[in-house]
């Protein structure tokens, strides 16, 4: 295998350390961002009539205009991605699920075809459309393969995020000035935490999405509001200043408190330096071990009382700190997820020859 192609989006910005990864082994990497093949009509046109459709109830939100026009993002992107493989003959693609493409446009490339979940999925329905046509899916769930197995496909395994220690490292002598940052989109659940955060210290700063609209009416969120984007340099400098960093899912997946899907931040955070604090995965390395390299929590009340326990014992924070940096250190690279996927690649390879 000499070629590669990666077909995903620009944020998050998994692409980039996934790129150097395959070309530490030898491999040639072209990407397809879906995002960089969006026409001015469907942006400003297609995308405002259906948004006001659905505003104003004439559409169902399951329902879309436009859905036939050749131009609309999904039937673009569809043409632009054959004329892409057929143009630049990458001797295997893989997917990064998000964004699927349509069964037509998956028969049309010949070559070998991998994909890789790193949403949380659960919808059987869903799966089923993402797993279609693929000659081998990877997941970063555990939960989405049993459900994958379950509609009888079994070409599937297990593959966790990794983290671009290139871009994520200890800056010496960063100033620890902010108690608790949170980097992601709101959500009720993710806001239930934040606000029993700021009971505790009003030095919190939340990086994100759609978190302003319901901050207006709560003074101490609003002003914990810092941006609604952080990537790169910036995330690593934040992760540096912040004693601890929480990681929190966006939405509760069962009735038990075992998460299912952990992503990059994860990985990024003990990368960095600072202390993770994190709800509980299902994936959860066995060398993560709670109160020595990272600390965990089941409930909102324990969750409280830990970060209280740890904001005044600032030598904890900062052994805890230590010894997931340790621990993290020579894994979860992207270097290794790559030679991962080109095993896969050559061992499909060779199966089809």
């Amino acid at each position: 295998m000499r070629r590669v192609l990666i077909v995903y989006q620009s944020k998050p910005t998994i692409v980039s350390g996934l790129k150097k990864g395959f070309e530490s082994h030898g491999i040639e990497v072209l990407t397809f961002l879906a995002d960089e093949y969006q026409l001015w009509i469907d942006r400003y046109v297609f995308r405002v009539i259906n948004k006001l459709a659905h505003n104003l109830r004439i559409l169902k939100k399951e329902s879309f205009l436009f859905t036939k026009n050749k131009l609309s993002h999904w039937n673009y992107l569809n043409t632009k991605l054959v004329d892409f493989c057929n143009q630049n003959k990458p001797d295997g693609v893989f997917f990064i699920h998000g964004i699927h493409y349509s069964d037509e446009t998956m028969s049309q490339i010949t070559c070998s075809k991998v994909g890789w979940l790193v949403d949380p999925v659960l919808n059987p329905a869903r799966l089923q459309t993402f797993t279609s046509k693929m000659d081998w899916y990877f997941s970063y769930s555990q939960k989405a393969i049993k459900i994958v197995n379950q509609f009888g496909f079994s070409n599937t395994s297990f593959l966790p995020h990794a983290v671009d220690h290139r871009q994520f490292y200890i800056i010496p002598n960063q100033p620890k000035s902010i108690d608790l940052c949170f980097v992601g989109k709101h959500s009720v659940h993710r806001e239930k935490y934040i606000l029993a955060a700021l009971e505790l210290t009003k030095c919190v700063h939340i990086y994100g999405s759609r978190w302003r609209t319901p901050a207006l009416s709560k003074p101490a969120l609003l002003r914990s509001i810092k941006g609604t984007e952080c990537f790169g340099e910036k995330l690593n400098t934040l992760y540096n200043s912040a004693k601890i960093v929480l990681s929190i899912i966006a939405k509760p997946q069962g009735s038990n408190n075992l998460q299912s899907g952990i992503n990059m931040r994860p990985y990024e955070i003990l990368a960095s330096g600072s202390l993770l604090l994190s709800d509980k995965y299902e994936e959860l390395n066995s060398g993560l071990v709670d109160k020595k390299n990272i600390v965990l929590f089941d409930t909102l009340d324990q969750f409280k009382a830990t970060l209280a326990r740890l904001l005044k014992n600032d030598s904890l924070i900062e052994s805890i700190s230590s010894s997931g940096n340790q621990f993290i250190q020579g894994r979860f690279s992207y270097d290794q997820m790559a030679q991962k996927i080109i095993e896969k690649f050559q061992e499909l390879q060779r199966t089809h020859t």
